[in-house]
């Protein structure tokens, strides 16, 4: 419970108020709330098993599906003021926690054959913010490195 209502509801909320008052101002912007994969795809089991401190997480899947179907809502209401919304969903990025054994089956999963690296968003991240998605609302953009086409 604490966990959807950090991540989905204090966010849901935080969003709505940057829009209004966005909105209030006149001014016209870009607001892109965080998804992931498992808010699409359910979470691949097999990759946690046996791995200590690591299991399935339900809420967070709950919580990233809101976070898109809450971004096509914003999308839909707020782009009538010029404010766009869009949804980032990135995979997992490879961190010193992870255990090898944990890297290791993801990167399997995954076409490149390797987790994200700290960086590898930055460039879809400046897309979203910039005039080369002008057009782009109630979108979401998945960076995986292929883990979704496999």
């Amino acid at each position: 419970d604490k966990n959807i209502k950090l991540q989905l509801s204090d966010s849901s909320w935080l969003a709505k108020l940057t829009a209004d008052a966005m909105k209030k101002s006149k001014r016209s912007g870009v607001i892109i709330l965080m998804g992931s994969i498992y808010g699409h795809f359910a979470q691949d089991l097999n990759i946690y098993k046996g791995i200590k401190d690591m299991r399935e997480n339900m809420p967070y899947t709950i919580i990233k599906s809101g976070i898109s179907g809450l971004t096509k809502q914003m999308a839909s209401y707020y782009g009538k003021y010029n404010i766009r919304c869009n949804t980032f969903s990135p995979s997992g990025v490879a961190t010193k926690k992870l255990s090898q054994k944990f890297i290791k089956r993801y990167a399997a999963r995954n076409a490149f054959g390797r987790m994200a690296k700290v960086g590898d968003y930055e460039g879809a991240i400046i897309f979203l913010c910039s005039d080369a998605s002008s057009y782009m609302t109630g979108a979401n953009l998945i960076v995986d490195g292929g883990w979704t086409s496999r």
